[in-house]
């Protein structure tokens, strides 16, 4: 059976503080002792990571929580990395870690502490791993730490694309989260990815059918194709003559050959099944949203007013 000091490190990936070491078994002399043999290494005012190389990542997450005396979690992106979360940008490469206001911490390089008044030991996931915060409230937080707002559109769209929590999850933290930035355009972002967006681009449909008096679409429909395959379409309309228009909103991947041809495939599965098929850019989506309207107008889904080009 192990020992308690080789189960608290095995748990911690070989990092603890003093007193737990000497919880452990270990005597305050003889951590000391290993520090200055140079067979450990003390980070911050209370940290020992049990070897002499450089820490890992997953043992520099251990440092960042626990080199702090009082309650201590990670947050925003690190919180959601520990869960499996990818996302594009380099600002995942920091270690974001929540305190209480007006906590006393240590600094480290590459490390990102937040301090809230919103954060106490029951906010605090500590079943698994480096205590963290949920994941809707990392995800809000991580939305509200962007200086943009569409990135934060783009975090909460991703979580719920990678299967990290539902959007009902966003929708309830969003409730408690008080004042933050970007949270009314996140709310709507909330809303959208209710209604089955899954992706920046379809958001920013959303946006446009609001700005422009559309009917909202349907998204994320699957139908299957001539081989039994299930396909999914980004936003479809039923008309009420019977038609089916589906709009696909192609990100900057589907310049690639490889899917390319794929869509092209896909295309036309989707004309031989009866649908009017109209494609555009995330970036049309974004920016050309007037011109997109119109043409959407054209083929036959409903606006309540006029969309001029």
């Amino acid at each position: 059976m192990l020992s308690r000091l080789a189960r608290l490190l095995s748990h911690q990936d070989n990092v603890a503080t003093i007193p737990q070491l000497v919880a452990a078994g270990v005597s305050a002399h003889g951590v000391k002792a290993h520090v200055d043999a140079r067979r450990w290494t003390r980070y911050g005012d209370r940290c020992i990571v049990t070897h002499n190389s450089t820490p890992t990542r997953a043992q520099w997450r251990w440092i960042a929580v626990l080199d702090n005396r009082g309650p201590a979690a990670l947050a925003g992106f690190s919180a959601l990395e520990v869960r499996g979360f990818t996302f594009f940008g380099a600002e995942p490469g920091l270690i974001h870690v929540v305190v209480q206001r007006g906590a006393r911490y240590h600094r480290f390089p590459g490390v990102k502490v937040h301090e809230s008044r919103r954060f106490s030991p029951a906010d605090i996931v500590v079943a698994r791993g480096v205590p963290r915060l949920p994941a809707a409230r990392s995800a809000v937080d991580a939305g509200a730490w962007q200086p943009h707002p569409r990135y934060a559109c783009a975090v909460l769209a991703a979580v719920v694309q990678q299967r990290i929590c539902s959007a009902r999850d966003l929708d309830a933290a969003l409730q408690t989260v008080g004042r933050v930035r970007h949270k009314q355009a996140m709310r709507l972002a909330v809303d959208d990815i209710s209604g089955g967006a899954e992706a920046l681009g379809e958001i920013d449909v959303a946006a446009m059918c609001r700005r422009f008096g559309l009917r909202p679409p349907r998204r994320q429909r699957f139908r299957r194709d001539q081989a039994g395959r299930r396909r999914y379409l980004d936003c479809e309309w039923e008309l009420e003559d019977g038609r089916v228009v589906v709009l696909e909103v192609d990100g900057s991947h589907h310049v690639r050959v490889e899917h390319w041809e794929a869509d092209l495939s896909r295309e036309r599965g989707i004309v031989v099944s009866g649908r009017t098929v109209l494609r555009c850019t995330a970036t049309e989506a974004r920016h050309d949203q007037r011109a997109l309207a119109a043409d959407l107008v054209a083929v036959g889904v409903p606006s309540h007013r006029v969309v001029r080009r």
